[in-house]
């Protein structure tokens, strides 16, 4: 179990948006699968907070997992920046670009009918973050809690991510729930790269000179923002830099999605090398470097939160006093959960123990305590409550690129195999009716339909995929090693007999799928910047 901050620490880095009479009144856990750990601060004045620190030290991060805490203050500053720049007017599509195209007589355009705003997207209000020192492990973000379903600010939310539940959600819930979120993914791939490079969203953000931002909603009274212009006891502060994949922080990003996700690639190639994990290696770069020229299909960088609809990240809330996952009482340390709640999330919330495992792409943490959770409510029936979307938990994982590189087209360790999007998700994400549209895009097998306002050269978005599957079933093997948990051996082989069979399948492609294109002379590949980024990465 990790340690609570003592309440002058909390304090301390409470002090930007509390004036020095307010005190510490409740300091608990939240229950989450995710590395980071989440505290609902209650102050002297029945405001709440919440507290984001780094995980535990004993926590240890692969490259692309380095500084969570100021990577999500990072997206979620410069999505609400974004969003005011738009002034709440609805971002349409060009009208003179068509939509599904497998047969161009049933194209038509699309339109984001629901205008852009923190609050359409489910965007936590950042109030403050900092470091105390250059090291990461100091790093801090305090955020507004999401409200209640009546909108008062002063209470925190009864939501929970899907993983843990008491009960699964029913069909009527489900489908609800994949059609908000494929909405809200097709909204945040509407935002693209403000200086036009791709990579991650902290690396490209660092392409521009350190931006000072005033925060005009710090808290000045009970549960309500303060007026435009009012005096607070502070006004601007600095997002960090941090050192993210490769050199893509130093670059500021890549010139093409090619060469950003080639340096992802290398990173977390690397990160198992430094271990000594048996791996194929030479295979996976081999594929690359016969196929990934069809990544600069994708010419315009897309708001990707790459782990976002993970069942770990994706949170819900009932409809007609549902109690989420904690039977009614909290406690005082956040800790009591459901019985399908399972043994890895029941006994330790945010990221508190290695145990609990919790990865890169907001994968599904525990799939046989679910499983389990469904033969119990077979064997007690019960009317499970009508659920809804109420937000994501962490932001971190933005990345400007492919939306396809998304856990939801290429998780591996979905169910379904290949994995492929629900229906439900997909008539969100295409705003269009299933009958609508016809399959443009060939996964093996299985066909579903994909945008094509949204979703470049789809006529070979199929490898792309196989790329993007490989890449994080590489990632799941290596995470077991540097996080082993109970389960971990069944984990890394199941990841592992993924990735034999995408590289058997990427191997049946044949070389000359397009005519080749040859890398920008501005972008060197990250395979001849191997001293250059250990450099960086050791700094």
């Amino acid at each position: 179990m990790c340690q609570q901050p003592p309440d002058g620490a909390i304090r301390g880095m409470l002090g930007a948006i509390a004036s020095p009479d307010i005190t510490i009144k409740k300091c608990q856990l939240v229950p989450s699968l995710r590395p980071q750990r989440i505290y609902e601060v209650t102050l002297s004045d029945d405001r709440t907070v919440q507290l984001v620190l780094p995980p535990p030290a004993m926590w240890r991060p692969l490259r692309s997992e380095q500084d969570l805490v100021t990577a999500e203050a990072a997206a979620v500053r410069w999505i609400t920046e974004t969003l005011a720049q738009q002034d709440g007017t609805t971002k349409a599509e060009p009208e003179e670009q068509r939509s599904f195209s497998p047969s161009s007589s049933t194209s038509r355009p699309t339109l984001l009918t629901t205008p852009l705003s923190p609050a359409s997207l489910f965007l936590p209000t950042l109030l403050h973050n900092g470091q105390d020192s250059p090291a990461p492990s100091s790093a801090f973000a305090i955020y507004a809690p999401p409200t209640t379903t009546s909108g008062d600010a002063s209470k925190p939310s009864s939501s929970a991510p899907l993983s843990l539940l008491a009960h699964p959600p029913s069909a009527a819930s489900q489908h609800a729930i994949d059609l908000h979120l494929g909405r809200l993914f097709r909204q945040l791939a509407s935002l693209t790269s403000p200086t036009g490079r791709f990579g991650p969203l902290a690396a490209v953000l660092n392409a521009t000179p350190p931006r000072t931002v005033s925060y005009r909603h710090q808290l000045v009274g009970p549960g309500r923002p303060g007026r435009k212009g009012s005096p607070g006891p502070w006004n601007l502060h600095q997002i960090p830099r941090i050192v993210v994949e490769g050199s893509l922080a130093v670059t500021r990003g890549a010139g093409t999605w090619s060469v950003a996700f080639h340096s992802m690639l290398e990173a977390v190639l690397r990160d198992g090398e430094d271990m000594g994990i048996v791996m194929p290696y030479p295979a996976v770069r081999r594929q690359f470097r016969r196929l990934g020229y069809l990544l600069d299909e994708v010419t315009v960088g897309r708001l990707v939160v790459v782990g976002a609809l993970g069942r770990g990240n994706v949170l819900v809330e009932g409809e007609g006093g549902w109690e989420g996952v904690h039977g009614g009482d909290r406690g005082e340390d956040g800790e009591e959960m459901g019985k399908g709640a399972g043994k890895e999330g029941g006994e330790v919330a945010g990221g508190c123990e290695e145990e609990k495992g919790v990865k890169e792409g907001g994968e599904e943490e525990i799939i046989k305590e679910e499983t389990d959770t469904q033969e119990d409510q077979q064997q007690q029936p019960r009317t499970p409550p009508k659920l809804k979307l109420a937000g994501l938990r962490d932001w971190s994982s933005c990345v400007f690129g492919d939306p396809l590189f998304a856990t939801v087209f290429s998780d591996p360790q979905q169910h379904q195999q290949p994995p492929q999007p629900s229906a439900s998700f997909l008539e969100g994400f295409n705003e269009a009716k299933p009958e609508e549209y016809e399959p443009n895009i060939l996964d093996r097998d299985h066909r579903f339909p994909l945008d094509t306002t949204l979703i470049e050269g789809i006529e070979t978005a199929w490898i792309r995929l196989f790329l993007y599957q490989a890449y994080h079933a590489v990632t799941r093997v290596i995470t077991e090693f540097y996080r082993p948990r109970q389960d971990s051996s069944a984990r890394e082989l199941a990841a592992r007999r993924r990735l034999n069979q995408v590289l058997a399948w990427l191997a049946e492609v044949p070389d000359d799928v397009k005519r080749r294109h040859h890398r920008p002379s501005g972008d060197m590949s990250p395979a001849k910047r191997l001293k250059g980024d250990e450099e960086v990465e050791g700094s």
